[in-house]
C-alpha cells in the first residue's frame, strides 16, 4: 500500500529541524496550515516576512487552490500569533470572500478569515481600524461579525464602547454574536456597562452569562438582585449558572448561602450550578459544608449525585 503523500509530508513537518518556509508553499492547503501553525507555536518570527508573502500569494490565488480557506486562516492565525503588523495584508483578508458549493447552494469558507484579519488589523498600527471594523460588524457571515465585535473591544477606548452599544442596541439575529458584543462591552467599559448589560438580561442568556464571566463586583450584585426578581426557573437557573461560572468569593457564598437557607426547589438550582466546580476542593467544601449545616436528606442526595459525577 502506497503511503500518503500529504501524510508524509505532515509528518515531515513535525521534526524540529524541517523547513517551515518550504512547507508553506506546499500544494496541499493542509501541509501549509501546518506549517504556518507550527511557525506561530514556535515563534518563528525570523519567518513572518515568508508567512505574510504566502498569505498575500493565497489571497490573490483561485479559491480551489485552498478550499474552505484551511490554508489562508492558519496563516492569519500565525501571524497574529507573531504580533505581525501588516494592516493592508489584513485589511485584504477582511474583504476575502470564498462562495464554495454546498448541498442545496453555496457558503461562504471565508468568514473565519475575515474574523482573524479583524483582530490583525486590530493589533496593528493602522490609524483608522475603527471605520473598517465597522463595515465588517455587518457582514453576512455571523462568525465575521464575531471577529469585527472582539476586535473592537481589542482596540478599546470610547469610541470603541459606543460602537458596541449600538450594536447592542440593533441587536443580532445570532445568540453567538450578542454573547460577544455584550462580553466585549463589559471588557471595554467595565462597571458603566454593567446597567445596560443587566437590561438585556431578563431575555437574553447571553447577557445574563457575560454578566457572570467579566467578574465585575458590580455584575456579581445585578445577578443577586435579578435572581430574586425573577420568577422564570429557567432564567433563574441561568442566573445560577452565570454566578458560578464566576468563580468569585461573593458569587460561591452566595450560592452556599442559598444552598444553606433557601427553599429546597431553590437550594437544589444553586447546588448544582455550583457543581461545575467539582474538582474544586475550595468550592465543594464550602458546598458541603452548606448541605450538611441543613441537614436534609434530599439536599445530601443531590449533592452526592452532583458532586460525585
Amino acid at each position: 500500500m502506497k503511503n500518503d503523500p500529504i501524510q508524509t509530508a505532515l509528518a515531515r513537518l513535525d521534526d524540529p529541524a524541517a523547513d517551515l518556509a518550504k512547507g508553506l508553499q506546499s500544494k496541499w492547503p493542509l501541509v501549509a496550515a501546518r506549517a504556518a501553525r507550527l511557525i506561530g507555536d514556535r515563534d518563528r518570527r525570523d519567518l513572518g516576512e515568508k508567512l505574510a508573502a504566502s498569505l498575500a500569494g493565497l489571497l490573490r490565488a483561485p479559491a480551489a487552490s485552498d478550499k474552505g480557506c484551511a490554508a489562508k486562516t492558519a496563516m492569519a492565525r500565525a501571524l497574529l500569533k507573531l504580533e505581525y503588523d501588516d494592516a493592508e495584508l489584513f485589511l485584504a483578508g477582511m474583504r476575502h470572500v470564498q462562495p464554495e458549493p454546498v448541498w442545496g447552494g453555496s457558503e461562504d469558507a471565508a468568514a473565519d478569515l475575515r474574523a482573524v484579519c479583524a483582530m490583525g488589523l486590530a493589533n496593528s498600527t493602522y490609524p483608522d481600524k475603527l471605520r473598517e471594523l465597522v463595515t465588517l460588524m455587518a457582514d453576512p457571515a455571523w462568525p465575521a461579525r464575531s471577529g469585527a465585535i472582539r476586535a473592537v473591544a481589542a482596540v478599546g477606548g470610547d469610541s470603541a464602547a459606543l460602537l458596541l452599544r449600538l450594536k447592542a442596541y440593533v441587536g443580532d439575529k445570532e445568540p453567538e454574536v450578542m454573547s460577544d458584543c455584550f462580553t466585549a462591552l463589559l471588557a471595554v467599559e467595565g462597571a458603566p456597562a454593567v446597567p445596560l448589560v443587566v437590561s438585556f438580561a431578563p431575555k437574553s442568556e447571553a447577557a445574563i452569562l457575560a454578566l457572570g464571566a467579566c467578574r465585575l463586583a458590580e455584575a456579581i450584585e445585578a445577578l443577586r438582585d435579578l435572581f430574586t426578581r425573577s420568577a422564570d426557573p429557567e432564567t433563574r437557573r441561568t442566573i445560577l449558572l452565570s454566578l458560578a461560572t464566576s468563580r468569585s468569593e461573593a458569587a460561591i457564598e452566595y450560592l452556599a448561602g442559598l444552598v444553606h437557607e433557601a427553599p429546597v426547589s431553590t437550594a437544589t438550582l444553586a447546588l448544582r450550578a455550583a457543581a461545575i466546580h467539582r474538582a474544586d476542593e475550595r468550592i465543594r467544601s464550602m458546598i458541603a459544608r452548606a448541605v450538611e449545616a441543613r441537614e436534609d436528606h434530599a439536599l445530601d442526595a443531590v449533592f452526592f449525585a452532583e458532586f460525585s459525577a
